[in-house]
């Protein structure tokens, strides 16, 4: 195949081989069976205890998921916040977990920066291959990508960088989850690195929006896709703690082909929909130090008591 060891890495305990063919990369994890490289299609096993409670990746449960996605999610406002933030601060190895199809990943790959990506939605990695077969060499040299469910998956250290972007607390069930993922982003980054955290924030208690219970909703992901497939998504809360916030809801979506319904799909979900002030108290559990805040990434207006949005330049130590 053409694909020879180069270096030997030490990433949180766990020990990696990195690999180069003449046109790709990957990571081969020692510890279990992990082989992810960019357009080769192949399967993780993690022998790892899986203690999330949300069991179904909701980005994977059907392959038309990640166009539909594409479409929806255009924000350019982070990224060219984050790619001026790496430029400024120099950042030339970054991470960024939860990558999907690639929204943030490409960008920063085309600044020469080298990025490994993860996301446990094999789907949208597939999506994410696709568009990096269409890069330039110097493009796809700078970028590897695991797919793993990171809830459990020991991730890479020694990065300039890691980007939590997209709103991505938003897609956990519970604070100690969002405590979790946090506390990898800390193991990750070298000490002097730098840790981005964009998020919706409510603070307090569910609005009433979160609570109307037992009444079923259009959701994401709906649409028409490129091969004339629709998706019909739909949303029911089940369960609304309102002071905890915590918010349970049954998920189901349904495929039409030719206009008639060919595929169906349910599975629940949970969420917690965290708060500034609960994501500033994670940040102290760390020694790390807020650079700056913003509450409106799009006018860079710094974050203010009452803001619905916030994002955050942190660093290490």
């Amino acid at each position: 195949m053409g694909i020879r060891p180069y270096a030997l890495m030490l990433y949180d305990g766990v020990l990696y081989t990195k690999y180069r063919s003449k046109k790709k990369s990957l990571f081969l994890l020692r510890s279990c069976t992990l082989i992810k490289k960019c357009g080769v299609q192949q399967s993780i096993k993690l022998e790892a205890v899986n203690l999330i409670i949300n069991k179904q990746n909701p980005y994977d449960v059907e392959e038309h998921i990640a166009e539909i996605y594409d479409r929806e999610e255009t924000t350019v406002e982070d990224v060219e916040l984050i790619t001026e933030l790496l430029i400024r601060h120099q950042c030339r190895n970054v991470l960024e977990p939860f990558c999907g199809t690639g929204r943030i990943l490409l960008p920063i790959a085309k600044l020469g920066v080298t990025i490994v990506g993860m996301d446990g939605a094999k789907m949208m990695l597939n999506r994410l291959e696709e568009k990096l077969d269409a890069e330039p060499e110097s493009v796809k040299n700078n970028v590897s990508i695991i797919h793993s469910e990171l809830m459990s998956y020991s991730w890479p250290a020694g990065f300039d960088a890691v980007i939590l972007g997209g709103n991505f607390f938003f897609e956990f069930a519970s604070l100690e989850e969002q405590q979790k993922i946090l506390n990898k982003a800390y193991h990750s980054v070298k000490k002097g690195g730098y840790i981005f955290i964009s998020s919706d924030s409510i603070e307090k208690e569910l609005p009433d929006y979160w609570c109307n219970v037992g009444v079923e909703n259009r959701a994401f992901p709906s649409g028409v896709c490129k091969d004339g497939a629709e998706l019909k998504a739909y949303s029911k809360p089940v369960y609304v703690d309102r002071t905890k916030k915590i918010w349970k809801a049954e998920r189901r979506l349904e495929v039409y082909e030719n206009n008639k319904l060919t595929k169906e799909y349910s599975w629940e979900i949970q969420k917690h929909p965290i708060g500034y002030s609960e994501i500033i108290d994670m940040i102290n559990m760390f020694d790390l130090e807020i650079i700056e805040s913003w509450g409106d990434i799009k006018t860079r207006k710094p974050f203010s008591t009452g803001d619905d949005k916030a994002a955050l330049w942190l660093r290490k130590k």
